[in-house]
């Protein structure tokens, strides 16, 4: 497997997973499992609420409510493009 620095752990996983699957026929079925997985944990976002609940509990109220709405916003964006 060649392993490329700019791609993700998840991708990374995925290919390797592909790679079993090509070059070990009994091994499909695990391989194919683990894709599936890798899968399911890349497309799993923590929603608004999951977040703001995160802020809460780690500010302890300690944030003013912009402070507050900016962190969450900026929470939510790392999310969505952190791969």
């Amino acid at each position: 497997m060649q392993t490329n620095p700019e791609a993700s752990p998840i991708n990374q996983i995925m290919t390797l997973a592909r790679e079993i699957i090509d070059d070990c026929p009994s091994c499909a079925g695990k391989a194919s499992r683990i894709a599936m997985w890798a899968g399911e944990i890349r497309e799993r976002r923590p929603s608004r609420q999951e977040l703001e609940a995160l802020v809460d509990a780690t500010c302890k109220g300690s944030l003013p409510d912009d402070q507050r709405e900016l962190l969450i916003e900026g929470l939510r964006a790392l999310v969505r493009f952190a791969e």
